[in-house]
């Protein structure tokens, strides 16, 4: 029962590759998820939504019925 072993390749260089090989692929596939016309058409709906939401509350934000007077500078 012989048990043939490939020696490990411990070197930073190598993982670093197989690192960024990884995230490439998942990058790809989720560019490529995203990328798809539906998809792309509900994230344009949310920011448009976003956008509408954020006028409104800019447009309805309570304002102060007392106005604090300004600040003065009480140097020398």
């Amino acid at each position: 029962m012989d048990q043939y072993f490939q020696s490990v390749n411990r070197s930073h260089a190598a993982l670093a590759r197989r690192v960024l090989r990884l995230m490439f692929r998942v990058a790809r596939r989720l560019l490529r998820v995203l990328l798809r016309r539906p998809v792309i058409d509900l994230l344009f709906l949310l920011v448009v939504l976003f956008i509408i939401a954020s006028f409104i509350g800019m447009v309805n934000r309570p304002r102060p019925i007392l106005y604090e007077p300004p600040t003065l500078f009480e140097g020398r």
